[in-house]
């Protein structure tokens, strides 16, 4: 048994390198963007030229890994990011920029959900189903901590720059991040294994053997058929999404804007550090709110309260209260997020999981294109505060209607409690 459990801690060992890759563009990504030429509103349009690449790429990726491999799928994906971010470095020019933007989308939606759903499935394979919900946890908290930790270095590294380099500084996170991903292709390369088991599963499912991404993407719609309350999970993401797309897309101009000199700029890592210690807080304390209460209720009270969270930011003026509702935002973000993926996990078919995992991020993908269409064309009349305002708004709606359609479709699943 010991040697059995020793695959799911090497899954985990590459989605923390993973994770750390993509914390180190935390605090510079949109500032890389702008420094290259970007507007508000061309920024904006470029999160909606990603959005749509990754849109129309995510549940192909997730169907290629359920059925040709989880593993190699990752390793795919991680070269893919690194490719990319090296050709950031060179790039100029708006279309170079849009189409830069189109290949960061490719990447993301090969990455989604294949490392998560084989450490899941490894997960289980090894301790069985009543581990589930501290397998989603412990997943979401380690992913949590190495995107902190690359969010504090990118920012250490964007402030250096600034110190010692006059050009383009900002771009030099990128090569530490290229690096990272590498790292990670390697990890999973030699350090975790497909469960056999889990893809001749895949394969057989239903009595037949699969023969094609449309036999696949048959026997999901079948699932979401028998399992409704599955369906509206991951249609509720979209909301998530929308709120999302405009927060990180505008959270590191507008907070520079109000600190008082520009050479705080090292407070963006610092923040961006806090702002994962403060999401994995929250994906702790779902862990015990998820004891008494269901994982669906939890994830609905607690998506609301962070729309309601958002709105406030829009409203302040003052750096310090800034970091604090910012910080409040994604603990509340952590709770939600966490009590949903335990709820999707619990309804999603072992042999689907991957695929359905990459349907909850093309619903996130979704969410964040149409925010960033309506960014694109609406951001330098509404500033960001406005494009706040509007995302909390149909966030909140969004949640409500979700509410109503769970008591519809299966009213018990916001009475029980999760089985830790």
């Amino acid at each position: 048994m010991g040697e059995k459990r020793i695959w799911s801690s090497r899954c985990l060992t590459a989605i923390i390198i993973e994770s750390l890759a993509r914390g180190l563009l935390v605090p510079v990504l949109s500032l890389i963007f702008l420094q290259k030429g970007f507007s508000l509103a061309q920024l904006s349009g470029g999160i909606a030229v990603y959005s749509a690449v990754a849109l129309i790429m995510e549940v192909p990726s997730g169907v290629v890994a359920d059925m040709f491999g989880r593993k190699r799928t990752f390793i795919f994906s991680q070269l893919t990011y690194a490719a990319v971010l090296a050709l950031m470095l060179a790039v100029k020019g708006t279309a170079a920029l849009y189409f830069l933007m189109g290949g960061y989308g490719i990447a993301r939606a090969l990455a989604s959900g294949s490392m998560d759903a084989l450490y899941i499935d490894t997960c289980l394979n090894e301790r069985g189903e009543v581990y589930l919900t501290k397998a989603a946890t412990r997943q979401t908290l380690w992913a949590t901590v190495g995107l902190a930790a690359g969010a504090l270095s990118g920012g250490v590294i964007n402030w250096a720059g600034g110190q010692f380099w006059n050009g383009d500084h900002s771009s030099l996170t990128v090569l530490p991040a290229a690096f990272a991903l590498t790292l990670a292709a390697a990890a999973a390369a030699l350090f975790t294994k497909e469960t056999p088991a889990l893809r001749e599963n895949a394969q057989d499912q239903d009595g037949g053997k699969t023969n094609g991404i449309k036999r696949q993407a048959a026997s999901i719609c079948k699932v979401c058929r028998k399992t409704p309350l599955l369906l509206v999970l991951l249609g509720s993401t979209v909301f998530t999404g929308t709120t999302l797309a405009l927060m990180e897309t505008y959270w590191q101009p507008r907070f520079l804007s109000l600190l008082p000199e520009s050479n705080f700029t090292w407070l963006l890592g610092v923040l961006g550090f806090l702002y994962f210690a403060a999401s994995a807080a929250g994906t702790i304390a779902a862990g015990q709110l998820m004891v008494k209460k269901s994982p669906v209720k939890t994830y609905m009270i607690f998506a609301i309260l962070f729309g309601v969270c958002l709105a406030a930011l829009g409203f302040t003026e003052n750096g310090l209260i800034f970091a604090v509702l910012y910080l409040l935002f994604y603990f509340l973000l952590g709770i939600s997020s966490t009590a949903q993926s335990v709820s999707i996990n619990a309804a999603a078919p072992p042999a689907f999981r991957a695929t359905l995992l990459s349907v909850q991020g093309l619903a996130l993908q979704l969410g964040g294109f149409l925010s960033s269409c309506m960014a694109s064309i609406s951001a330098d009349r509404l500033g960001i505060p406005g494009l706040w305002w509007c995302g909390a708004g149909l966030l909140i709606l969004g949640i409500g209607l979700t509410a109503f359609m769970v008591v519809t479709v299966q009213p018990s699943a916001i009475r029980q409690p999760s089985e830790l």
